[in-house]
């Protein structure tokens, strides 16, 4: 144990011990279902609407959910999201956070239409 948690632990009284290890467990692991929630929302709301793609940017292929990112980024180093091996791995392991609507276009005399028959503007 490094000198800091063990001077951290050693500041806990004892009787507390149990307690604040059981709330760091807990803690954590609330955190990590409430990521995954969120993240279950999120990809409803992606595939009930279309991701268009944005002139200059390109297509939406995700949604990374804050956490994931930073820990990834931190963990690996930020370029790893550049990485498209990495992010294909990532999308299989996490697939609620690909998007898998895009925006289909038919172009009929130069008019952009959309799947459903909409033209698009």
């Amino acid at each position: 144990m490094s000198d800091f948690v063990q001077s951290l632990a050693d500041v806990i009284p004892s009787h507390l011990r149990n307690e604040v290890e059981r709330e760091l467990r807990l803690g954590f692991h609330a955190n990590r279902v409430k990521a995954s929630a969120d993240a279950q929302q999120i990809a409803v709301f992606h595939n009930a609407n279309e991701a268009k793609a944005i002139e200059g940017v390109g297509q939406k292929i995700g949604s990374i959910p804050a956490d994931a990112y930073h820990y990834w980024g931190q963990r690996l180093g930020y370029e790893c999201w550049d990485d498209k091996q990495f992010m294909t791995e990532f999308f299989h392991q996490n697939p609620e956070t690909a998007v898998r609507n895009r925006v289909k276009r038919t172009t009929v005399n130069g008019a952009i239409f959309s799947a459903s028959g909409h033209l698009m503007t």
